[in-house]
């Protein structure tokens, strides 16, 4: 039976890849992650064997133009004995073709996400306006190092430092994809970033050392700022969980009688990957302090009725920007180079380890930083919940009392 707009675009995805036949051998493939993906399956001319290429992704892809590519490509095949593509040699092939083809493959193995710091968008547009403008004429295998730290030398011209550190990752990674696929015998673009010219070095997170923050917490007490955006800030530093954590938090994740927030582990960056191809994992537990709780009840109370508990407040059903807490921090006076909204993880960790009071995988599990030994992350996070609610209380107690004991 012929496929329809309306089977294609309510096809759910299941526990296990499946397929929807259309006419001609035309079928859309349908992954548990809900990624859809046009298809042709056909004879090939030359090995009589039964192959199935792809053609496009869903809805990107309409129906209608899936039909009229497989009906191109049929006749490509019957003019020519060969799919449309395959002729094409790595010796014909440009280096915006591979690029590109890597970009494109790490699209499709992104399970379709694109995470909030734009990791897909921040390559295509070094590709597009970096790379590709440089060496992307010059046939693939004619590249030469040369030619790739010539790329690097041009970016430094402009006296920027992290486009400069992409660029070498993604010459790194395109040539890793080129060797893996069969275009290239080795990686020219291997330790690239060895040209790079020396600056200073770069604090990627400051945070505040225990002298520091006493002053401040009664900065911001007295702070005038928008009381949703503070309320966030406050329990930021309460809890030390991460801002598109924090951000995304909803009424229903907050277990109060029992101290805890449940965090959605598609919203947890070491476990989101795993969510996405559809692994059971179990919400991120954080213990909360008494003083963690009367900040997320006064959040409660203040968003009460929206879709988050720290919402916008100014675009309806939204959550507050992902940089409004840098933002308030640095209307407080901290520049970036003093302290970020993510280094006061680092004080928080620092302080606890120096407290000498807590264990250190405590301290990592509350932080949901990564364990190698999968056995004790599974075990860090169903056991140390006991133990990590006496240390959340240990620091919501010791970040109170610190107004008193600097002044």
């Amino acid at each position: 039976m012929s496929l329809t707009d309306k089977h294609v675009r309510q096809a759910p995805p299941k526990d296990k890849i499946y397929f929807l036949s259309d006419d001609d051998g035309l079928s859309l493939k349908i992954e548990p992650t809900g990624l859809k993906t046009w298809c042709y399956r056909y004879t090939d001319p030359v090995t009589k064997k039964r192959a199935r290429k792809s053609l496009g992704y869903y809805p990107e892809m309409q129906l209608k133009q899936a039909r009229n590519e497989r009906d191109h490509k049929k006749a490509f095949l019957h003019i020519h004995g060969i799919w449309e593509g395959d002729e094409v040699k790595a010796s014909t092939l440009l280096f915006s073709d591979v690029a590109n083809e890597w970009l494109n493959f790490k699209v499709k193995n992104s399970l379709g996400d694109n995470p909030r710091c734009g990791v897909l968008s921040l390559s295509k547009r070094c590709l597009d306006n970096d790379i590709n403008p440089v060496i992307g004429e010059i046939p693939f295998n004619e590249v030469k190092r040369k030619d790739l730290v010539n790329v690097i030398r041009k970016i430094e011209e402009r006296g920027v430092k992290e486009p400069v550190k992409k660029a070498c990752s993604y010459l790194s990674q395109i040539y890793d994809y080129a060797v893996a696929i069969g275009y290239s015998d080795f990686n020219i673009a291997l330790n690239l970033n060895k040209v790079l010219i020396k600056s200073k070095i770069k604090i990627n997170y400051p945070y505040l050392k225990d002298s520091e923050l006493g002053d401040f917490i009664k900065s911001l007490t007295g702070y005038n700022a928008d009381p949703i955006i503070k309320k966030a800030l406050w329990l930021k530093l309460y809890t030390g969980v991460r801002g598109a954590e924090l951000i995304q938090a909803k009424a229903e994740h907050f277990d109060l009688d029992n101290k805890l927030w449940r965090i959605p582990a598609i919203h947890v960056k070491q476990l989101r990957r795993k969510a996405l191809m559809g692994v059971d994992v179990p919400d991120y537990l954080v213990p909360l302090s008494d003083q963690a709780i009367e900040v997320v009840r006064s959040a409660l109370d203040w968003s009460h009725g929206e879709r988050y508990v720290f919402a916008s407040p100014r675009k309806v059903g939204q959550h507050i920007h992902f940089n409004s807490i840098n933002t308030l921090i640095r209307r407080m006076g901290y520049d970036k180079n003093k302290l970020s909204s993510h280094g006061l993880r680092s004080t928080m960790s620092t302080i606890l380890n120096d407290s000498g009071l807590f264990k250190s995988e405590w301290i990592e599990a509350q932080l949901s930083h990564s364990d190698k030994d999968q056995t004790r992350a599974s075990y860090n996070h169903a056991e140390y919940i006991g133990q990590r609610l006496e240390m959340m209380q240990w620091w919501g107690d010791y970040l109170h009392n610190l107004p008193t004991q600097n002044k």
